[in-house]
């Protein structure tokens, strides 16, 4: 599916928008993509990223530039339970 040429010449196309809601503060949070939702970004060939950043202003980038070495609590927790995720 993801060497179809029509689904990458689509996903060259694409922007994600990368959103975070807290119920306690009914406010955004951070929503930087972590270093595995960045690498399956990239995979995917989608072209731009934006997103809310620890300051709330709006960030936008393309894929291709946009580096993390943020995990995320759910990865620290595979992390933790010796789970391998791809």
């Amino acid at each position: 599916m993801f060497y179809d040429p029509k689904f990458k010449r689509k996903m060259k196309k694409l922007t994600i928008y990368i959103a975070k809601h807290r119920h306690s503060t009914l406010t955004s949070s951070e929503s930087r993509p972590c270093s595995n939702c960045t690498k399956k970004i990239k995979q995917l060939g989608i072209k731009k990223i934006v997103y809310v950043d620890k300051c709330g202003n709006i960030q936008k980038c393309l894929s291709q530039n946009y580096f993390s070495n943020h995990i995320c609590p759910g990865y620290k927790e595979y992390i933790k339970k010796n789970i391998h995720v791809d």
